[in-house]
């Protein structure tokens, strides 16, 4: 989740007019990336810099985005001084050093695309926001079963402890995880009561 905050100097009639001829100039940034999650193409941040800065500056206007606290601040100043400034303050779930850069580059990208009023992704029909999980590839549904045998088979809660360990180092989708954690917690709770 993002929050946003958007300000501006007290006039604005020299800059919406530049705004108006970069629109009017501008071409969405190519999508050369791939997003493997989704097997879209999008727009990286350095392709959208390259489409936008050069039609911007030709209007009389630069673009500057830097970080603020765990956010991205973009500002567009005229040559006349008047400006438009956006800030947008990330919620980030595990604050990593590698969570906080991927998560600056990502929020950079969309807020230079969103203010400038261009596009730089597929439009997939909100099909990205729905959240839905992949579906289990078979080699995780094979692993999956091995991994029940091994909880059902575990006759001491120190192999059960150690059968634990395994299914934590593998790679799994989250449902799978979830599903075999309700099993080793009812089968933990059988060994407790023996």
């Amino acid at each position: 989740m993002t929050e946003y905050t958007f300000e501006t100097s007290p006039e604005l009639d020299k800059l919406a007019p530049a705004l108006v001829a970069f629109q009017k100039a501008v071409k969405d940034p190519q999508k050369n990336s791939t997003n493997p999650h989704f097997r879209s193409k999008f727009a990286s941040l350095e392709d959208s810099i390259t489409a936008i800065r050069h039609v911007a500056n030709d209007c009389g206007f630069s673009i500057t985005q830097w970080r603020v606290g765990h956010g991205v601040s973009t500002f567009m100043l005229h040559t006349s001084g008047q400006w438009i400034r956006g800030d947008a303050e990330l919620i980030i779930e595990k604050l990593t050093p590698q969570a906080l850069g991927s998560a600056t580059t990502y929020e950079r990208r969309y807020s230079l695309l969103g203010a400038t009023g261009t596009s730089g992704d597929v439009d997939d029909d909100a099909e990205s926001a729905m959240q839905r999980e992949a579906p289990q590839p078979a080699d995780d549904i094979k692993q999956v079963k091995r991994f029940i045998d091994s909880i059902g088979g575990a006759e001491t809660l120190e192999g059960l402890n150690m059968v634990g360990k395994t299914i934590q180092a593998a790679h799994l989708t989250d449902t799978s995880r979830s599903d075999l954690k309700a099993i080793y917690l009812a089968k933990k709770h059988e060994l407790e009561n023996e």
